[in-house]
């Protein structure tokens, strides 16, 4: 594929992801589901040009989240887990043959990266999780255990969908941008 039909993957891609995120300001109740569904764009990017593309992509739609997204929650949520997440998960796949150390890895990772996504959406964007406090611990180790849930959830949909778009779309996106 020629530098320039990757630039326009990516940037398609891109617009693509960014306008799932702009989704937010029509249901503030998906801020957590939107950045899920635009970090699943990011595999047709590592499929087709590589890594390296992906992660610009992924720079790309977060810096512009940030500017274009009135809530920021989810701007968060995309630049520190959901949005790199995919292309984590392809290099610890390829480098990493034992499941059970990948698996490892991506259970620390999504635990560091959910703690520090709720410390910056809380302490610089201001966003009041003080919900959680006041309903007990019993709630907050639900909310916890559903994160946990969603993440595993979120695994095993990127590596079903990897594998859906290598057998039945791979061909026709390279015909596309010959």
């Amino acid at each position: 594929m020629r530098e320039s039909s990757k630039s326009a993957l990516c940037g398609i891609i891109a617009a693509l992801s960014v306008s799932v995120m702009l989704l937010t300001y029509i249901s503030p109740f998906l801020v957590y589901a939107l950045p899920v569904f635009a970090g699943m764009f990011l595999i047709v990017i590592l499929d087709e040009v590589g890594g390296k593309w992906a992660f610009g992509t992924y720079t790309a739609v977060s810096i512009l989240s940030f500017f274009l997204l009135a809530d920021k929650e989810a701007a968060v949520f995309y630049f520190m887990l959901f949005g790199y997440y995919p292309i984590l998960s392809a290099f610890l796949s390829r480098k990493l043959k034992n499941r059970i150390i990948q698996l490892l890895i991506k259970i620390i990772v999504f635990t560091i990266s959910l703690g520090a996504s709720v410390a910056v959406s809380s302490f610089v964007f201001n966003v009041d999780y003080s919900e959680f406090s006041e309903k007990g611990k019993p709630y907050l180790i639900l909310v916890i255990i559903l994160m946990y849930m969603i993440f595993f959830l979120y695994d095993f949909l990127l590596s079903v969908l990897n594998l859906i778009y290598k057998k039945k779309m791979k061909g026709r996106i390279n015909k596309l941008f010959k």
